[in-house]
């Protein structure tokens, strides 16, 4: 039996992810659809684990967009429903997640984004909490393992009670650290499906269907009353307010965890009011007057962006406008950005209340050795084919004049640390308009890095305003190249540039943990299917040269790159080179062929 399937009343250790995959299954889970992400993707490979024996569908979608739709449009039949994705993927399902809610779900629809404070695996550290009040659904935020587990139950009931997605927001301590969770019943009995297109509301489940849009958002803001009413009711929130006590803190999910200790830590406890707040949208303002009620100030700890603390901030100013409200966005109580921990936490508080902040043994060791530790990133492993195609892309480009300022695009996933610069040393700073740097290793050749498909974009922008001191190259991988990577090709045969592209074929999607994608030939359970075939499909978006080589034959790599280099117009290499970690564990291991199986 997989671990999350364990009868009720079991005790486990389990990861957030995992804590997250469980309350899917109590709650009934249907239908499950992912991207993978990082610190996302634990929660569908557990899934798929467990879901041939407890009888849900799951699968790796080819983007989150996509994932979102695909639960969205097996919600509506009433089936209960689970999309998971990072931070940075939910930018890629917000044209359906910002327009789904006028019209509401019929099943539980629950939204689990994995946000990234610090950045620890990610390009930036948005809060998508921002996105739910946007979008103007309930959001849960929870403070552990355990409520992660309890929140992801609840958020499918939440979201059958109002009709709309529930929007769960972890965050990696979070969804990579282990705590104690207590296993509750499973819901035996799955939601009937069945489709109306006119269920409860004409014109359902069609945005521009009659009375239309404006109709339909008057709708939305017809339920979000009964949301408040349950953020102010939900066991997720939690007031404890001393007699006398002048000053309070409002926590939220993780931050609730660190303002707990720091406050025990400095023996403020019985002193300072608490309001812990899961539920943190809509806010739960009867809730919130209530606790600021004889309070000169309240002190904000969340991870992240100041979401609930703006939100306060807004309500108490025409509630209780003499109550001051300090956090990171008024009273610099955190800095704006990086991830909160319990002795930051601790040493913000600490002057508030007059107290001196204890010395930390540990802390001092810590700092001691610190100067011993040599500072490092991580590397493509050892045979990678991404280091054959950088050293062939190399020699290609060296054939061309020293002079040439040449730009590499690059975009996300293993082959993205060619831009990490791990063995780079002093500022770079430049004033100079144009200047070549000499790419020492392989960590040194990618000039751009943002997001998924940007690379190939960016470079097509180059080529249109008319660059002309070097070549203008992109890269991506094959599961970038599904996920993100069509539209933006088709725009640049569309408009003619002379770029040219390179795709890196491994046939996983490495960097998240070998998941398969449409090139590997097998989809989430192991089962063969027809490999998606790339250059046929960039042949028949009209690319006139397309080749495909083998990254460990780097002599005739060299001279492909070099022909596509020198062709005039957009030029596409596929280069492929099984990953060799997943290579290794077939051929020498005798192990199976995703995740899941190695597992059965």
């Amino acid at each position: 039996m997989q671990k999350i399937l364990q009868q009720p009343g079991v005790r486990d250790l389990l990861m957030g992810n995992e804590a997250i995959a469980r309350g899917a299954v109590e709650a009934g889970v249907q239908l499950v659809a992912a991207y993978p992400g990082t610190p996302s993707s634990e929660i569908t490979e557990v899934l798929l684990q467990a879901s041939r024996e407890a009888g849900f569908y799951v699968e790796w979608s080819t983007n989150e967009k996509v994932a979102f739709e695909v639960a969205a449009g097996a919600s509506m039949l009433g089936g209960r429903c689970l999309v998971a994705m990072k931070n940075a993927g939910l930018n890629v399902a917000m044209d359906t997640f910002m327009t789904l809610p006028y019209g509401g779900v019929k099943g539980g629809l629950v939204v689990v984004v994995a946000d990234d404070p610090d950045a620890h695996y990610s390009s930036n550290e948005q809060d998508t909490r921002f996105a739910a009040a946007y979008a103007e659904i309930p959001c849960l935020e929870p403070e552990n393992q355990q409520e992660a587990k309890d929140m992801t139950l609840e958020a499918f009931a939440l979201s059958e009670k109002l009709s709309l997605p529930v929007f769960l927001r972890s965050v990696s301590r979070i969804s990579h650290a282990s705590g104690d969770v207590l296993f509750g019943e499973v819901k035996q009995d799955l939601n009937p499906l069945a489709f109306n297109k006119h269920y409860q509301m004409g014109y359902r489940w069609n945005v521009y269907g009659p009375p239309g849009a404006v109709y339909k958002h008057q709708w939305l803001h017809g339920v979000l009353p009964e949301a408040k009413k349950l953020a102010d009711d939900s066991l997720f929130n939690t007031l404890e307010k001393p007699a006398g006590a002048r000053i309070g803190i409002i926590a939220t999910g993780l931050g609730g965890a660190y303002a707990r200790e720091a406050a025990a830590r400095l023996g403020l406890m019985g002193e300072v009011a608490f309001l812990k707040l899961g539920f943190v949208y809509p806010l739960p303002e009867k809730l919130v007057a209530e606790f600021a009620e004889g309070l000169d100030l309240i002190l904000m700890v969340e991870e992240g962006d100041p979401v609930v603390e703006q939100m306060v901030r807004s309500w108490l100013k025409e509630a209780m406008p003499l109550v001051k409200v300090r956090g990171k966005a008024y009273g610099n109580l955190f800095p704006p950005y990086g991830e909160l921990n319990t002795d930051l936490v601790t040493a913000a508080l600490a002057p508030v209340f007059g107290k001196e902040v204890k010395a930390d043994s540990k802390a001092a060791v810590r700092a001691e050795k610190q100067a011993l530790v040599i500072p490092r990133s991580s590397t493509l492993c050892a045979g990678c084919s991404h280091l054959g195609t950088y050293s062939a892309l190399k020699a290609a480009l060296a054939k061309f004049p020293e002079t040439s300022v040449n730009i590499i695009n690059g975009d996300i996933g293993c082959y993205e640390q060619g831009g990490y610069g791990v063995f780079a040393t002093g500022d770079p700073a430049s004033a100079e308009a144009s200047k070549a740097y000499a790419a020492a290793t392989p960590y040194d050749m990618l000039d751009t890095i943002y997001v998924m498909g940007s690379g190939i974009s960016m470079a097509h922008g180059q080529s249109k305003i008319g660059y002309k001191d070097g070549k203008l190259v992109a890269v991506c991988g094959d599961s970038t190249f599904f996920h993100a990577i069509l539209p933006a090709l088709v725009n640049v045969v569309y408009n003619n540039s002379d770029i040219t592209f390179l795709i890196l074929d491994n046939r996983w999607t490495s960097m998240t943990g070998h998941q398969p994608n449409p090139s590997t030939g097998y989809n989430a359970f192991g089962e063969e299917y027809p490999r998606a075939d790339i250059p046929a499909i960039v042949r028949a978006m009209g690319v006139q040269f397309v080749e495909e080589c083998d990254s460990y034959e780097r002599d005739t790599a060299i001279d492909v790159l070099y022909r596509a280099l020198d062709y005039s117009g957009p030029s596409v290499v596929i280069m492929t080179g099984e990953c060799q970690l997943q290579k290794q564990r077939r051929t020498k291991k005798s192990l199976a062929k995703t995740y899941v199986s190695l597992n059965e």
